[in-house]
């Protein structure tokens, strides 16, 4: 009887089936984590789909789907609502206290920002009132006739008592304005 001789070509075709095999499974490992998808509903009610996990701001009762590696990985109801309870958690109530939270800090600047503004206006005007005081004492000194219109409309020129009580009026707000 014939011996029959091996194929020279089967160590070959093995490790190609070998190699193909494990090129299989890999590729098949491929394929699984782009599968993997997040479904979630945001607060306006809109449903979004990603491979990325929903935003800190969901809470875990809106994510619809999880990918199968994550869902492995995910903390249990359970754990969630205790951490919930602890004020860590990602519920509608943590949720509400930020909102609340940077709700109030907004309020906060914009007082401060209108205080601020109120501050600058108050501080013009007392420059400019300092300004004009210094104006009408720089007027007064200067030994030109000064005149003044009264109620009715008539110009009438000013002595030099009323002059110095002018001096002392300008002197006065200076002192008052002028820091």
């Amino acid at each position: 009887m014939p011996i029959a001789k091996p194929c020279p070509f089967a160590h070959a075709t093995r490790q190609a089936l070998a190699a193909s095999g494990v090129f299989m499974i890999l590729l098949c490992g491929l394929v699984a984590p782009a599968d993997a998808q997040w479904k979630w509903i945001s607060p306006s009610g809109v449903v979004h789909y990603s491979d990325q996990p929903p935003p800190p701001t969901i809470s875990a009762r809106d994510i619809l789907a999880r990918p199968a590696v994550a869902a492995l990985h995910a903390p249990s109801p359970v754990a969630s609502g205790a951490s919930d309870a602890a004020g860590q958690g990602k519920g509608p109530e943590s949720q509400a206290a930020r909102k609340l939270q940077s709700k109030l800090e907004e309020d906060k600047r914009a007082k401060a920002a209108a205080q601020r503004l109120q501050q600058q206006v108050s501080e013009q005007a007392r420059l400019d009132r300092c300004l004009q005081a210094r104006r009408q004492l720089q007027a007064l000194n200067s030994g030109l006739r000064v005149r003044q219109v009264d109620a009715q409309g008539n110009r009438n020129f000013l002595d030099d008592a009323q002059i110095a009580a002018q001096r002392q009026q300008a002197a006065a707000l200076i002192a008052a304005t002028c820091r």
